[in-house]
């Protein structure tokens, strides 16, 4: 049937959309086995050391969860800093070409950033994070209360009294979210989030696509588990997010809590 035709048919394009639907829905579940597998087997699979980094930012009075990027990434990345920190960690986002015009101010010591380029190649995010990690900061931004460091051979997390060099030249983590570690990004960061898909939803062009929902469904995850680091709960979040149906509903439970 000719494109035009199935466009057309109202039928026809609910299947398609359903098809779309599964193929996200499948490429989630192919990630969320693959990191099982790896925790099962006992290897240090870089979400872990990913993880360890994150944990060490959010338990550091001060710091935060900086996510950055460009097009479509840079959206998921405003959408994700908005959910933690809503949930308790607090975020924000930056666009990679505006950081180098100024924004780059907001970054603090000790901030842990997320780069997302599915890529790991998108030009304005590796310059972003080669500028990072050539940065320095003034000695007393030294981050000695960190107890940790990456092994940059290994992409290991070790933990004693040392610190590895690269954290210690820039102050900042570093974290890439994106296909491949193996790439001009992924040989910058001291971590990977690895969001790799066979294919985005359309053959004719390489619109992000599946990409970008496994990259918001992982940031989305990852914002569960540090809400549940820290106990945050139904009174913490009505006190963040008091407006809208969201605000009614969680202010409506914690009545009906506090009444039984």
């Amino acid at each position: 049937m000719p494109k035009t035709e199935l466009v057309d048919d109202l039928g026809l394009s609910a299947f398609a959309i359903a098809d779309s639907l599964r193929s996200i829905s499948r490429s989630i579940r192919q990630c969320a086995d693959r990191i099982e597998s790896a925790a099962k087997d006992g290897s240090r699979e870089t979400l872990q050391n990913a993880l360890q980094l994150i944990f060490k930012t959010a338990d550091t009075p001060g710091s935060k969860i900086v996510f950055a990027g460009v097009g479509k990434s840079y959206l998921i990345g405003r959408k994700l800093a908005a959910t933690m920190t809503s949930v308790g960690t607090p975020a924000i986002s930056i666009h990679a070409t505006e950081a180098l015009h100024g924004d780059l101010g907001i970054i603090r010591p000790f901030d842990c950033i997320i780069l997302l380029s599915y890529s790991g190649a998108t030009d304005e995010v590796v310059n972003l994070a080669t500028i990072l990690r050539n940065s320095n900061w003034p000695s007393s931004f030294q981050p000695s209360v960190l107890n940790s460091h990456v092994n940059s051979h290994t992409n290991e997390v070790a933990s004693d009294s040392s610190r590895s060099d690269s954290f210690l030249h820039s102050g900042v983590f570093l974290l890439g979210m994106g296909a491949e570690m193996d790439s001009p990004l992924g040989r910058l960061c001291d971590a990977w989030i690895e969001c790799k898909v066979d294919g985005e939803l359309s053959s004719t062009v390489c619109a992000p696509t599946t990409s970008s929902s496994l990259m918001l469904a992982m940031g989305d995850s990852i914002a569960m588990l540090l809400m549940a680091r820290r106990n945050f709960g139904p009174h913490d979040y009505a006190r963040n997010h008091p407006g809208g149906e969201l605000g009614r509903k969680s202010r409506s439970e914690i009545a009906y809590t506090t009444t039984c």
